[in-house]
């Protein structure tokens, strides 16, 4: 009987073999890995999206009933800054004065002056997390605003700041008056142009999202 003969791969056979579903192998990982990275680069972008519009939508509700734009706080604050707050671009803070309420939200008028008495809102960025800061004007009777304070130092009484976003770049704004003129003095602007930057990592690369809003002082 003869010898029946046997298939198979020679060395070299294999080797391109292995090769070619080796690069095959790589080019899908690429293909999965970029799709994957976009993928999570588009939802990372919608997440600071709908973040930055929240913030936004605060501050314009705030800023369209505020009285004015402050340079610095008038109210007292024990947790503010060391010289106390001042509305500045590079510090990422703006001050609100915000007339005072009742529980009726009554405008709360001061007898003596006939201006209402005014509360202060104060945004600013600690790190790269925004805060949101109410400042109580305690000479205002039935006023419902409530102080708030750091989260570690918050309590029954005086709750916590309210925070915004934890990926802040910058926060910038610029000041018109009356004329339309740009303006470096926040008491003199009657809108205000806000822009929020904020930025996340992916993949090793830095995802940076801007959102920006006009609005015009409604009591200026």
């Amino acid at each position: 009987m003869s010898k029946s003969s046997q298939g198979g791969f020679t060395i070299i056979e294999v080797v391109i073999s292995v090769a070619i579903s080796s690069i095959i192998a790589a080019l899908f990982l690429t293909i999965s890995l970029r799709y994957t990275s976009e993928i999570l680069r588009a939802r990372i972008n919608a997440d600071m999206a709908i973040e930055s519009e929240i913030l936004l939508r605060s501050m314009i509700d705030d800023t369209r009933l505020a009285d004015a734009l402050s340079q610095t706080n008038i109210l007292a604050d024990s947790n503010s800054p060391v010289g106390g707050w001042t509305t500045s671009d590079p510090s990422n803070v703006i001050i609100i004065e915000s007339p005072a309420i009742d529980s009726d939200r009554n405008i709360i008028y001061n007898s003596t002056t006939g201006f209402p008495y005014k509360n202060e809102i104060i945004y600013y960025g600690s790190g790269s997390t925004m805060y949101k800061r109410i400042l109580k004007n305690p000479d205002a009777p039935g006023n419902t605003a409530v102080t708030s304070c750091p989260a570690n130092l918050a309590t029954a009484s005086c709750p916590a700041d309210k925070e915004f976003t934890k990926y802040l770049k910058d926060l910038a704004f610029t000041f018109y008056d009356d004329s339309d003129a740009t303006t470096a003095d926040p008491s003199m602007a009657r809108s205000v142009k806000i822009t929020v930057t904020t930025e996340r990592k992916v993949g090793g690369d830095n995802v940076t999202f801007a959102n920006s809003i006009r609005t015009t002082l409604r009591n200026k």
